[in-house]
């Protein structure tokens, strides 16, 4: 009987992946999508981002570790991280631990939700 699974669902000469992190070009980076509006005020998400305002793109693949600084720089030059966050993938890496650098930042609501709680700790008075 053969073993589920053995084989790795990617070629080995892409085992690392570069993605950059930009604006979506549907929504312009707002996360909705104005051409679906019921109303004042109201819109759908945006299908291309779903709601999020940027687009996960990946830019490369590579062999090696040597091959990903050889990547980053080349993309460098070429303005490909202009504007963007950039991340890096091990595929082949241990579970959990896959993402070498996430491309993602800090949404709104998850800074403004820890702004929140830091101005909470400061107004309540401390037990003494």
């Amino acid at each position: 009987m053969p073993l589920r699974n053995t084989e790795p669902e990617y070629d080995p000469r892409e085992r690392f992946v570069l993605y950059r992190l930009c604006d979506c070009t549907t929504c312009e980076g707002k996360g909705k999508d104005p051409s679906e509006s019921f109303g004042p005020g109201s819109f759908k998400r945006c299908p291309d981002c779903r709601g999020e305002g940027r687009v996960r793109q990946e830019v490369a693949t590579c062999e090696s570790p040597e091959a990903v600084g050889v990547a980053l720089v080349t993309l460098g030059r070429e303005q490909e991280w202009e504007g963007c966050a950039f991340g890096c993938l091990d595929r082949g890496g241990e579970k959990g631990h896959k993402w070498l650098v996430t491309p993602w930042l800090p949404s709104a609501r998850n800074v403004t939700d820890a702004a929140r709680t830091l101005a909470r700790s400061k107004t309540k008075p401390s037990a003494q």
